[in-house]
């Protein structure tokens, strides 16, 4: 369990970061609304520090995104982490990730006394959770018994819609309002309601959902038009959003009718020049392998229900069948069924 909930967060932290690899302008606007700043983006620079460190048993770590700012002389460091849930080591790990990149930064050779200088951090948690404050902090007692407060301010982001996100220009955050409805949802899975009830309150979610990713993709298409951002932020955005919501949502039957409408509007929206074949194979590959996985879903369902026990033979066919004509032709004719030799023979392929 815990190995495969390592390789979601792999997953997700992924698509992620794309976000944080956009257009100068999109990051340097996204940094301006994340720590209060008023860089121009037309007179900074920006670059992509190594975002890797040793911990003490020699493994290696990753942060999420550490970017520095060059204006004029000066640099600034700046270090984001995001967070699907509350951790309560996480701001031992923010002292941790902030003291590493210091101490790779710091300047050695120094006659004086050798000074290290903490990047700019911030957490940005995606689901709503009561006890996530404003702050994560940390006392750290010195040996002469004074005591060093180290904070690292938070956003809740569960608190901004997609029209906060636009008019504090954070333009790259727009896709992660698909997080929306995911605690609600697994909410209902866990609660103590029929399967009825939670498959009828799991599709008002999903139509919740639906709506979210409208209004997202409605802001997007006004940001492209404005030329607010570029042909390639706008590729990686919907890429970002139609990749996150298959991810989060295609195991619910609810969400089949909600991907081909979202794959519909991403098509309406991006110019064919600025949608590379790459990205529209892709999102069509998400797509069929929903409605495969939901039919194979639907077909173990029904003849678990019309013969109340199966082989674990047929099981494992029916998940490893890729022809979604097979699996239609098990539930057309589920009624009909009334032996495993019947279902054996309609697996077979012609």
């Amino acid at each position: 369990m815990q190995k495969r909930k390592n390789i979601e967060k792999i997953k997700l932290d992924q698509m992620t970061k794309m976000l944080f690899r956009l257009s100068k302008n999109v990051t340097i606007n996204l940094l301006n609304g994340l720590f209060n700043e008023n860089y121009n983006p037309r007179e900074v620079d920006l670059d992509y520090g190594n975002s890797e460190f040793i911990d003490e048993k020699l493994r290696k770590r990753n942060g999420d995104i550490y970017l520095t700012v060059h204006n004029g002389n000066k640099s600034i460091n700046y270090h984001i982490e995001l967070q699907t849930l509350n951790d309560s080591s996480m701001a031992i790990r923010m002292f941790r990730y902030g003291f590493e990149k210091a101490v790779e930064q710091a300047d050695i050779s120094a006659k004086e006394k050798i000074k290290l200088y903490f990047p700019k951090q911030i957490v940005i948690f995606l689901e709503e959770n009561n006890n996530i404050k404003e702050a994560l902090s940390l006392s750290l007692e010195l040996p002469d018994g004074n005591d060093v407060l180290f904070e690292v301010p938070v956003m809740k982001y569960w608190e901004y819609s997609s029209k906060d996100l636009k008019d504090k220009k954070m333009y790259a955050l727009l896709p992660l309002q698909v997080f929306n409805v995911r605690k609600s949802i697994i909410g209902i899975e866990k609660s103590s309601k029929s399967d009825i009830e939670k498959a009828q309150l799991i599709n008002l979610e999903i139509k919740r959902l639906m709506n979210t990713i409208k209004e997202t993709l409605s802001i997007v298409d006004d940001l492209s038009r404005s030329k607010e951002i570029l042909g390639s932020d706008l590729e990686k955005i919907l890429l970002v959003l139609n990749n996150i919501s298959e991810y989060l949502y295609n195991k619910y039957g609810e969400y089949e009718k909600v991907s081909k409408e979202v794959f519909i509007m991403l098509k309406t929206l991006v110019d064919p020049v600025v949608m590379n074949e790459g990205i529209e194979k892709g999102i069509e590959k998400g797509i069929e392998k929903g409605e495969l996985k939901n039919q194979q879903r639907l077909a173990l369902k029904l003849l678990k229900k019309k013969l109340k026990d199966i082989p674990s033979d047929i099981e494992k066919t029916i998940n490893c069948i890729d022809d979604i004509d097979i699996l239609e032709k098990v539930i057309d004719n589920i009624f009909d069924i009334n032996s495993v030799e019947q279902v054996k023979e309609m697996l077979k392929k012609d």
